[in-house]
């Protein structure tokens, strides 16, 4: 079964001018990129051509997260994909800022999400 990973970056606002809320096919998980010692891009792979405009230049989330624990939170999101126990529900709630919901201790916000406009 395809796994799904869910980020919320806030309350959907119901514009376009931000994206608050993205799920991501586990498997377009492209990489980690450690931002701060506080900060983590995780980025994922897409089939849409990369928007030079909008300096996107691939969809990724921000997480924040307690310092120097990026490793912890690269294991728990990793772990998470690899699980088998994850079957019955194939959405990972990796940061849900409009519950508090983290998949890991150390995580404290999904700060910004940016994605490829579809247009």
């Amino acid at each position: 079964m395809k796994k799904f990973l869910y980020f919320s970056a806030g309350t959907p606002d119901g514009t376009a001018a931000t994206e608050e809320v993205a799920c991501f096919p586990a498997d377009q998980l492209s990489h980690f990129e450690l931002a701060s010692a506080t900060s983590l891009r995780v980025y994922f792979e897409s089939s849409q051509e990369n928007d030079a405009d909008s300096g996107i230049d691939a969809a990724h989330a921000v997480l924040t997260f307690t310092s120097g624990k990026h490793k912890e939170v690269i294991e728990a999101i990793c772990g998470a994909i690899a699980s088998t126990q994850v079957l019955s529900n194939p959405m990972i709630t990796v940061a849900d800022e409009e519950t508090s919901t983290y998949l890991n201790a150390h995580i404290t916000a999904c700060a910004s999400i940016a994605v490829v406009d579809a247009s």
